[in-house]
C-alpha cells in the first residue's frame, strides 16, 4: 500500500468525525517521545494524514489543543488508578490506599509526558475550561474516599476539614516521592552516600521496601493526629 494512498485512507476516517479525538491521540505520542515544547498542531496534522486547515478547525491553537489534552490526560490518570484497584473490593481499606499510592508512582513513570502535562503544564488563564477543572479534581476524590473509608473504619467520624487535610497529606506525600524518583534526586543522593543503597533504583526490591516504609508512616501519622486536627 503506498503512502498516498494511506493518507487518503486516514482522510476519509476523519470525515466521520473522529479526527479531534485522532490528533489528541497523536499529540499523547508526541509528548511521550519529546518534551512539551516540541508539541506543533501542523506537525500532529501531518502525522494523521489531514492539512493544517483541518486539524485548526477542530483546535484553534495549540494552547487549545493541549487544554484538550490535559483535560484527556487527567481522565486517563483517573482511569488509570481505579483500573489498579480493579477487583481489590475485598482488600482492606489500608490496602487500598496502598495500592493507589502505587500506582500513582507507577504512572509518573510508565506515561511521562502525560503526567508532566497534567501536573507541570497550566494554560492561561482564559483558556480554562469547566471539564478541564472537574477532571482534574477526579482522582482527589477517589484518594479522599479511601483516606476516610480507612480512617473511619477505627471509628473515627471525620469533618470535611479533616477529610480534605487527610487528603492533602497523603497526596503531598506521594506525588513529592514520585517526583524524587523521577528526577532522579534518590539516585543522587544514594550516590553521594548520603542515603544507604537500599534507596537507589538499581535496587528494586530493597527500593520497593523503603517506599512501604514510608506508606506506613504516612498512614500512622494520618490514624494517630488526624483525629485532633481542627481548623
Amino acid at each position: 500500500m503506498t503512502g498516498s494512498t494511506m493518507s487518503r485512507q486516514k482522510k476519509s476516517a476523519y470525515h466521520h468525525g473522529n479526527l479531534r479525538a485522532a490528533l489528541i491521540d497523536a499529540g499523547f505520542k508526541s509528548i511521550e517521545q519529546g518534551d512539551l515544547d516540541s508539541l506543533s498542531l501542523r506537525a500532529l496534522a501531518k502525522e494523521v494524514g489531514v492539512t493544517p486547515t483541518a486539524a485548526y478547525n477542530h483546535f484553534a491553537d495549540k494552547m487549545a489543543l493541549m487544554v484538550e489534552m490535559k483535560t484527556e490526560g487527567f481522565v486517563r490518570f483517573d482511569a488509570f488508578l481505579h483500573e489498579a484497584l480493579a477487583g481489590k473490593e475485598d482488600a482492606s481499606p489500608e490496602d487500598k490506599v496502598r495500592i493507589l499510592g502505587r500506582a500513582y508512582m507507577r504512572f509518573a513513570f510508565e506515561h511521562s509526558g502525560v503526567f508532566n502535562l497534567i501536573f507541570f503544564w497550566t494554560p492561561e488563564q482564559h483558556y480554562l475550561t469547566p471539564e478541564l477543572i472537574k477532571a482534574s479534581a477526579c482522582s482527589e476524590k477517589l484518594l479522599e474516599s479511601l483516606i476516610s473509608d480507612m480512617l473511619e473504619l477505627q471509628g473515627e467520624k471525620l469533618t470535611d476539614y479533616q477529610r480534605a487535610v487527610a487528603s492533602f497529606s497523603a497526596w503531598s506525600m506521594v506525588h513529592g516521592v514520585s517526583l524524587l524518583l523521577k528526577t532522579g534526586i534518590v539516585d543522587a543522593v544514594t550516590y553521594c552516600g548520603e542515603w544507604p543503597e537500599q534507596f537507589a533504583s538499581s535496587n528494586v526490591e530493597a527500593q520497593a521496601r523503603v517506599l512501604e516504609h514510608l506508606f506506613a508512616i504516612q498512614i500512622q501519622g494520618l490514624k494517630q493526629t488526624l483525629p485532633s486536627v481542627n481548623p
